[in-house]
């Protein structure tokens, strides 16, 4: 004979991350005896960030604006969130446009001197910077505040230098395939279209593992894994929906339980943070065979 036991979100334990929820067994304790678990179905929403700074602290980066005399160093914050790279570069645009480092050209369209993409071909993240020009072209007009602003820091001297990235954050890094440096290392005042020197990872988390406290999985380390899943090609804020083929028992030890903890992690042990606490996950339990 099998049980079924459904977690949901009156489950959820108070962690900020919401990816730990306990059942607990009606009574003081429930004793088990020769008897495995599986799970039977997971449903929630795929609500995890790529970008959070309490998670993974992968939400900032500089950008060095050319100026009259040197560089001016423009520090990027990204609000949590999840990003795809033209989200990044529009909140860099943001940025940019809050420090005044672009201009207006003659038909009122803001310039900027950075973009970043993705470049399929190469599996890479693209990240292209213009020269800054040394004098407003014609027809165009200077931002009203900020670095390049009539009272601001001014244009580039002698030389129209492109615009560096430095990624001081290694885990922002890794979401565009950078490592930490700067990028152009020098001073150069020709287009520079820059492919990532290593595989982008623009989400941290590939797949969960569903760690349960009734579990005594002595192949696997750690031994409390239940299972393995994955959002199944889903975006955010879509139902994502997990159900074996076939049910993959686990032995419970024997002994008395007065709950049963489930705890969501990512690929790397790392507490996933769900952001929608809408789930249900159910549970297996029979004597064993």
């Amino acid at each position: 004979m099998s049980n079924i036991i459904t977690l949901s979100s009156r489950h959820i334990v108070n962690n900020g991350y919401n990816n730990v929820l306990r059942y607990e067994f009606p009574g003081s304790s429930v004793e088990f005896k020769e008897a495995e678990i599986a799970i039977h179905s997971i449903n929630m929403f795929n609500s995890q960030f790529n970008i959070d700074s309490a998670a993974y602290g992968n939400h900032t980066f500089k950008i060095l604006m050319p100026t009259a005399n040197s560089y001016s160093t423009i520090q990027i914050v990204l609000k949590d969130g999840y990003y795809s790279y033209a989200n990044i570069n529009s909140a860099v645009q943001a940025s940019l446009i809050s420090s005044g480092a672009y201009l207006i050209n003659a038909d009122g369209d803001n310039v900027f001197y950075f973009n970043l993409s993705e470049n399929a071909t190469y599996y890479s993240c693209q990240i292209d910077l213009s020269p800054v020009p040394t004098s407003l072209p014609s027809g165009w007009m200077r931002p009203p505040t900020g670095l390049y602003s009539t009272s601001g820091t001014g244009l580039p001297l002698g030389f129209s230098f492109v615009p560096k990235v430095n990624i001081d954050n290694t885990e922002f890094g890794k979401i565009i395939g950078f490592n930490a440096g700067t990028y152009p290392s020098q001073s150069l005042y020709t287009l520079q279209s820059i492919l990532s020197p290593i595989p982008p990872q623009i989400n941290p988390v590939s797949s969960y593992q569903l760690r349960c406290s009734l579990v005594n999985n002595v192949y696997c380390i750690p031994d409390d894994i239940l299972t393995t899943f994955n959002t199944a090609g889903t975006t955010i804020g879509q139902l994502v929906s997990y159900q074996p083929n076939e049910f993959c028992w686990v032995d419970v030890p024997n002994g008395s339980y007065a709950s049963i903890t489930i705890t969501v992690v990512d690929q790397e042990e790392r507490f996933a943070k769900l952001n929608d606490t809408n789930m249900l996950i159910s549970l297996i339990i029979r004597q064993k065979k």
